[in-house]
């Protein structure tokens, strides 16, 4: 390619110097147009990565069986495949085990949407607002509406990032969820007393981490069933 660019600049000077006529262009490196088809360049390939990204965590949301957990919110095909991969984005980013994000859902909307609890907690994760614009500025971003939180997507963008911050501060997932549930103040004074810290974990805490253990378990006997599948689909004859 270079060895013919060069022939062509060549020609073209030789042409003019007898002719006085074409004067043939090749932009420059920084020229505009070279500049514009760089950018160009660089949106298609971000957008190859971003479908390479979206192609994996499709395949491990199917492999975990979220695929089918989320055809309970009765969304649009392409809303359950983003919410699906959502789920195990947001889950990987803050260091938890997407399940465990499946089985607040189930246990607080069900996988309802739009739903909203007598306090005002919204959507999938039952996200409070006030709640949902703190998450989101840490974030570095505007809730600008409550209704936002209906958004599948960022409603367990936000709700995930809350339950792993308060793993964080509480220290296991069971003493998180008391505060998830009942909020960060009053779970300090709950866990602070023995009878009321296992008068309240067996209730909401333990029926998420029995959600969790029974999905884990329902996730292991499906993966075993492949293996077994494979083995057999791989055998002689």
């Amino acid at each position: 390619m270079r060895g013919w660019t060069v022939a062509m600049v060549t020609a073209g000077m030789l042409v003019g110097m007898e002719a006085g006529a074409f004067q043939p262009y090749f932009p420059g490196e920084s020229s505009p147009e070279v500049a514009e088809l760089r950018a160009k360049l660089a949106a298609q390939e971000a957008h190859l990565a971003r479908l390479e990204e979206e192609a994996v965590l499709y395949e491990e949301a199917e492999a975990l069986g979220i695929v089918t957990a989320v055809e309970a919110s009765r969304l649009p095909e392409r809303q359950q495949r983003r919410l699906a991969m959502a789920i195990v984005r947001e889950a990987r980013r803050n260091k938890m085990d997407p399940m465990l994000v499946v089985a607040v859902i189930r246990c607080e909307s069900s996988f309802n949407n739009y739903a909203v609890s007598h306090v005002g907690a919204m959507g999938l994760m039952q996200v409070m607002p006030d709640t949902g614009n703190y998450l989101a500025d840490r974030a570095g971003f505007k809730l600008q509406r409550h209704t936002n939180l209906f958004d599948s997507e960022l409603n367990v963008e936000l709700g995930t990032a809350y339950l792993a911050d308060l793993i964080a501060r509480f220290g296991s997932p069971e003493r998180a969820l008391v505060a998830y549930n009942a909020g960060p103040g009053l779970a300090k004074k709950i866990l602070s007393k023995k009878d009321k810290r296992d008068r309240f974990m067996a209730g909401y805490p333990a029926k998420v981490m029995k959600e969790f253990r029974r999905l884990k378990a329902q996730q292991a006997r499906e993966v075993s069933q492949r293996e077994a599948q494979k083995q057999t689909s791989g055998g002689p004859g």
